[in-house]
């Protein structure tokens, strides 16, 4: 029997409920997730009957990315990693992955499109996302793991800030934050070494960034189907 309306778990609640459990599924169930996710993303937009330019928006085609700074940047979909064998490598290749996943998301928006808060009442947008992550960078990799400096660069500013006005300094950010967190990772002897930052192993800085970007990849992937108002994939 359907519970009533005010009964029922809302759809962020659903989400994070499933995005938690995602470091205990297996490969297999990960890609039939990710074939489920999509399918569901398609039902929604049927379901708010979201409009398309044309039909060549929706199905197939290369569309020019509208923030400059995107246009040097590889934005193509990419094969998951292969399994090596090797775990430490095998951890930064899905983290080097992950990170892909997550900027992609920009591609196809114009900067007010970035920064709009298209689900509301949620003030979030796709350059929220992006500050935020920059933020998680520098706390669980860069300074987190070589214990330099403290770059909590937008505080409690930083899901729901940004303007057009910031989105290439935010993009610049991140991106110098990553090159900060790849110098920290290969600084570090071994995964069980600890940060001297955060004190935490390079193993579990890792795994929960490998998180971080797959939880809010998923929040950027239907913010940006919001702000384009159709399935641009």
């Amino acid at each position: 029997m359907t519970s009533p309306p005010h009964e029922r778990p809302g759809p962020l609640v659903l989400v994070s409920r499933l995005a938690a459990m995602l470091p205990t599924l297996s490969k297999d169930e990960l890609d039939e997730l990710a074939d489920a996710v999509e399918a569901l993303t398609d039902a929604i937009g049927l379901q708010r009957d979201w409009p398309a330019d044309s039909a060549d928006d929706v199905v197939g085609g290369e569309v020019e990315a509208s923030i400059p700074l995107l246009d040097d940047l590889d934005l193509t979909r990419w094969s998951e990693p292969d399994d090596t064998g090797d775990e430490r490598a095998d951890l930064v290749a899905w983290l080097n992955y992950q990170r892909h996943e997550f900027i992609r998301k920009l591609r196809d928006l114009s900067t007010e499109q970035a920064v709009e808060w298209s689900v509301p009442p949620v003030e979030l947008s796709v350059i929220g996302l992006v500050r935020h992550m920059r933020q998680m960078e520098a706390s669980y990799l860069g300074t987190g793991l070589s214990g330099e400096g403290d770059r909590d660069t937008y505080g409690d500013d930083d899901f729901a800030g940004g303007s057009p006005d910031t989105v290439d300094d935010d993009l610049r950010g991140w991106m110098a934050e990553v090159e900060r967190s790849d110098a920290a990772i290969a600084a570090v002897p071994s995964l069980d070494t600890r940060g001297l930052g955060h004190g935490r192993s390079l193993r579990w800085s890792l795994l929960k960034m490998v998180h971080e970007y797959t939880l809010h990849a998923g929040e950027a992937h239907m913010i940006r189907f919001a702000a384009l108002g159709a399935m641009e994939r």
